[in-house]
This record gives structure tokens, C-alpha cells and sequence, in this order.
């Protein structure tokens, strides 16, 4: 049987055992919450969405490194429902270019109607016809200025034509024959696109395309009304598929905007390894 003083001693070393680790076990803690403050302090401020152009004030729109990191660097913004204007492009004929007269082309009212139904834009509105390549981006934010547009919708057709004999020529030695026989082939290919643009900052978002072709035969009298006839008819077909795409790559364009924010602004795993 041990003495009271025996007992006494066993207490008195347990007592200091148990403080001795309650001390280790608080200065490891510490030094984990230590060992990890660094990395969640260190995370970056997510970057700002771009308020303005970075681009080059002049035509040819030069853009310096840094402006470009800061692009790329910036969350994508898309604000809908939005004004949109579609402005025509219009390929030069000549050196000249084409004249303030110039037809308004065949696809723009029946792209611009589609549009017109869809929620996506509280209004859509035609511009003014410009000539392909004669205008920098620059001058093109002053047009959607000038009507309050937040985007610019640029629309352009690029066609072909082309007429050839087919065996129903053979008739033409008569006379009689070439005033009813459908001796020649009409051909119209080619593709219509439409570029969303940023007014505010100055970005292209993306480009939509379509291809397009129709075929007709005809006898030899004015060919070339009825050819271009022919190429505004397959244009007026083929326009609101066009808005449909178009509409299609907006909304794809939305869902890539949020992944990427939410990705962008996501904290940064970070991991601490208890010190022993």
C-alpha cells in the first residue's frame, strides 16, 4: 500500500504532464494559423470590368502591350437587354468607292425583323450604309453614339455571280429561240456575316457567317436584273437564319462571360501543412 505522500507525488507530476502538453499542443496550432496567413492574404483583388476603349484613337487602331494584357486580363461584360444598331457594310465597286446612293442591302430588313422579336434588345434600329474599309472603329463608336446604341450589330454580304450557257442555247441560232428559251444558267454563292461590336470599349464579341447560293435559268433578256433579283431573293431567305445564329452566339457568348467570371473570381485553393 503506498502513503499518502506517494500519492501526493504522482498527482503533482501528472498535473505538470498534462501542461506541458497543453502548451506543445497550442504552440503547433499557432504555428499552423501562422504558416497559412500568407496565402490568404496574398490572393489578388479580382480585376475590374473595362469602362472604355484602350484601342488607338487613330483609323488604324494601334494597341500597346499593356493596354492588350489589361484586355485580357478585364471580366467579359455583357449588359442585356441593350439598344443595337445594324450597321450595313457596303463593298466598293471601284477605286471610288460606293456613292451616298447606294442601295441599302437586300438581307438588312428581314435580319433586322428577326431580331426585332427576340428579348434580348429593348431596341433594334438600322443605320447608314458605310463603305467597306473606308472607316476606322473609331468612327464607327462615334455613329452608334450619334444614336445611343450600346452595340453595333455589323452586317455585310459578300456575293458572287455568275451566268453560263446551258444546252437550251443551241436554240438561240433561231431567232424565235432566244426569245423564250431559258438558255442561260444563273449563279449567286457567297456568304453573309454579322460582328457584334462593343460601342462602350471597343471589342469585337464575335462573328457569325452564312453561306448562301441559289441557281435559276432564264432566256437572254436583261440578265442582269434578273440576276441580281435572284441574289436579293436567296439574301432575303437566308437573312433571318442569319439573326437566328446570331442570336444563338449572343447567348453562347453570355454563358462563356459568366464561367470565365466565376472562374476569374474564384479564391485560390490554398493548403497549410500542420508544422510538427
Amino acid at each position: 500500500m503506498r502513503s499518502p505522500g506517494d500519492r501526493g507525488h504522482r498527482a503533482v507530476v501528472l498535473v505538470i504532464c498534462l501542461a506541458s502538453f497543453s502548451i506543445v499542443g497550442c504552440g503547433a496550432s499557432q504555428r499552423a494559423v501562422m504558416a497559412s496567413a500568407p496565402m490568404a492574404t496574398g490572393a489578388a483583388a479580382p480585376a475590374a470590368p473595362l469602362d472604355h476603349s484602350l484601342f488607338d484613337k487613330s483609323p488604324n487602331g494601334q494597341l500597346g502591350e499593356d493596354a492588350l494584357q489589361k484586355i485580357l486580363a478585364a471580366p467579359i461584360e455583357l449588359a442585356l437587354p441593350a439598344r443595337v444598331g445594324v450597321l450595313p457594310i457596303e463593298t466598293a465597286k471601284d477605286w471610288r468607292g460606293p456613292g451616298p446612293d447606294d442601295r441599302v442591302p437586300a438581307g438588312v430588313a428581314p435580319f433586322v425583323t428577326k431580331l426585332r422579336k427576340d428579348t434580348a434588345f429593348s431596341l433594334v434600329t438600322q443605320t447608314m450604309v458605310i463603305p467597306s474599309g473606308a472607316l476606322g472603329m473609331e468612327a464607327l463608336r462615334e455613329i452608334a453614339a450619334r444614336y445611343r446604341l450600346r452595340y453595333l450589330i455589323l452586317y455585310r454580304e459578300v456575293l458572287a455571280k455568275k451566268t453560263t450557257l446551258n444546252a437550251w442555247a443551241w436554240g438561240y441560232a433561231t431567232a424565235v429561240g432566244a426569245l423564250f428559251l431559258p438558255g442561260q444558267d444563273h449563279h449567286v454563292y457567297g456568304y453573309i456575316e454579322a460582328s457584334m461590336f462593343d460601342v462602350k470599349t471597343g471589342l469585337l464579341m464575335f462573328t457569325t457567317r452564312r453561306a448562301i447560293s441559289a441557281d435559276d435559268s432564264s432566256n437572254t433578256w436583261h440578265q442582269a436584273d434578273k440576276i441580281d433579283r435572284l441574289a436579293a431573293s436567296a439574301i432575303g431567305q437566308f437573312a433571318p437564319e442569319l439573326a437566328v445564329d446570331v442570336l444563338a452566339d449572343l447567348r453562347r457568348f453570355a454563358d462563356a462571360a459568366v464561367a470565365e467570371n466565376r472562374a476569374a473570381s474564384a479564391p485560390p485553393v490554398a493548403t497549410a501543412t500542420r508544422a510538427n
